[in-house]
């Protein structure tokens, strides 16, 4: 019995994984966000282009450029892009737009057109995704949630979710439940259809929450307070990991067995078993800012940044 208790212990103390990239792709710009399709990788950039690479083969397929827009000194520059998301052949981007309020576009079949014009609805969207091939799902700054049907052009709902900052949503795996997250520090889980709130996950953040990651059973936060909240939906069940410095970026397997959140100043990532807390490897060679972290499989991920660069990561 001796002996297996020492096994245990020296496995569990077994140091993680130091990983370096497999290798990078360049986009044009400084990388906001991207979305993944197979081996199809979009990325949005701030100097206003979606590159599509096709990441097994390292390769750049073609460029998606948004038009100009004036800025405030009447001079024309690119569209710096904030989400973009696809369903079937349809793409959406919320991009920079008149007096720094955003637009929404829709592209599909090569044809880039303006849904949601910025110097009509001077919103300030800050994400938006689909829920349907039909229907969006938009957040703003101001912490309104909306559901909006693109065949009809028409808002079904807008809610306020409450009076702090909104920062970040993300989708259940069927796309029926929204964890959104804000500057309270609470992560609010609601009914897409309806809007309705259903729980407040709380107690793990003090302070805002860059972003946020739902999948399976499991909800984690990425937190300013230097902390990435772990939640378990049902049963419930919650706690936290520390960083020595703020946590801009998080992700989580398709599973919700593996966890993943940027880690210290020098802009390492850190994955970990989401039951156990285990670290399993430790990511370094990202230059930048973490803009994204995904699972690719329980052994590899994809990241993007502040920079062009992004980085394929892949380990035991």
């Amino acid at each position: 019995m001796r002996n297996l208790s020492l096994f245990f212990l020296i496995v569990f103390a077994l140091p993680s994984i130091a990983v370096e990239p497999q290798y990078s792709l360049k986009a044009k710009g400084g990388v906001t966000s991207f979305f993944l399709e197979e081996q199809m990788l979009y990325a949005a950039t701030d100097v206003g282009t979606i590159d599509v690479f096709d990441w097994r083969k390292r390769t750049l397929i073609k460029s998606i450029e948004l038009p100009t827009i004036k800025d405030f000194m009447g001079d024309d520059i690119p569209p710096k892009i904030y989400a973009i998301d696809k369903c079937k052949d349809k793409m959406l981007a919320v991009s920079q737009g008149y007096r720094g309020f955003r637009n929404l576009y829709i592209i599909q079949n090569n044809k880039k057109e303006i849904f949601l014009d910025a110097s009509l609805h001077k919103m300030m969207i800050k994400k938006a995704s689909f829920v349907e091939e039909e229907k969006i799902l938009i957040a703003t700054l101001g912490n309104e949630l909306m559901l909006f049907d693109l065949e009809n052009r028409e808002f079904i709902y807008k809610k306020h979710i409450g009076t702090s900052v909104f920062s970040d949503f993300d989708l259940n795996d069927d796309k029926s439940i929204v964890a959104s997250a804000d500057e309270s520090g609470t992560v609010h889980l609601i009914d897409v259809k309806t809007g309705e709130r259903i729980a407040d996950l709380k107690g793990m953040n003090v302070d805002n929450i860059y972003q946020v990651v739902y999948s399976q059973n499991t909800v984690i936060g990425a937190g300013q307070d230097r902390r990435v909240s772990v939640y378990k939906v049902n049963p419930r069940s919650s706690y936290y990991l520390e960083s020595s410095f703020l946590i801009y970026s998080a992700g989580l397997s398709s599973d919700g067995k593996w966890g993943a959140f940027s880690y210290g100043e020098e802009n390492y990532v850190k994955v970990f078993n989401t039951d156990s807390k285990i670290e399993k490897a430790l990511l370094k060679g990202q230059k930048s800012t973490l803009t994204q972290i995904e699972f690719v499989s329980e052994n590899q991920i994809i990241t993007s940044s502040d920079d062009p660069e992004i980085l394929i990561w892949k380990w035991r």
